[in-house]
């Protein structure tokens, strides 16, 4: 730990997995859904109902069978390609990077996600618990512009669907600062950053007490704290 308590996550010390037609890396896993993970001191536990974060991509035209989720809030996040979607919401959509989807299975829902165009696509994909079980499912796109943050979870925007904690997804360019003096976890998931005077890299994970992130090269970045503080 250093200055507010911060850790910093590589990537590529964490085992590649995935399924079907997904190759993901496992960076997050709340003790609340995996029992397993208080045992590893190599992942993040995560922070407050925000569960898990996975980050890979899709195969060229595979990727994950229809499938059922219930009482999730999925934010996935599609930084490069194309990736179809289809199930009992947003059926026949694109999802083109970069670009954010969001889906509230609440009393549950079944999709497909596929990579289209004959090439892989980016990936990274969080989960929350929702503010409440058994929410009418609903689902959301994003369209992410250079040069902001922009909340897709959680937050005081009506129109964003509600939780306990905020997500943000931001397109920063060079000089661009990130900050917050609460609890948080970030991702970056590409681009060079200087985040509590330590070095960040693409593929970090970087979790703490406060936040003052500054880029020295285009970045992608994933932000989540609590939304009462938000």
């Amino acid at each position: 730990m250093s200055l507010n308590n911060t850790r910093i996550i590589h990537r590529e010390d964490l085992p590649l997995g995935g399924f079907a037609g997904i190759i993901e890396t496992r960076m997050v896993q709340n003790p609340k859904l995996w029992k397993s993970a208080n045992e590893r001191t190599d992942i993040s536990h995560g922070l407050g109902d925000f569960l898990y974060l996975a980050t890979g991509h899709f195969k060229p035209d595979d990727g994950a069978p229809l499938h059922p989720h219930r009482n999730v809030d999925i934010v996935s996040f599609i930084p490069k390609g194309a990736v179809g979607h289809e199930g009992t919401m947003g059926h026949g959509t694109t999802i083109q990077g970069p670009g954010v989807q969001v889906q509230r299975a609440g009393t549950g829902i079944e999709h497909a996600e596929f990579s289209l165009n004959g090439e892989k696509a980016d990936l990274v994909q969080l989960w929350f618990s929702p503010p409440e079980n058994d929410l009418e499912p609903g689902y959301q796109e994003y369209k992410l512009e250079s040069g902001k943050m922009t909340t897709v979870l959680g937050g005081h925007d009506d129109s964003v669907f509600a939780n306990n904690m905020t997500c943000e997804v931001g397109l920063l360019p060079n000089g661009s600062q990130a900050t917050t003096d609460h609890p948080f976890i970030a991702f970056l998931y590409e681009g060079e950053a200087t985040a509590n005077g330590l070095s960040l890299k693409s593929g970090d994970l970087i979790e703490g007490d406060a936040l003052d992130l500054v880029t020295h090269t285009p970045c992608s970045l994933v932000l989540i704290q609590f939304t009462k503080t938000f």
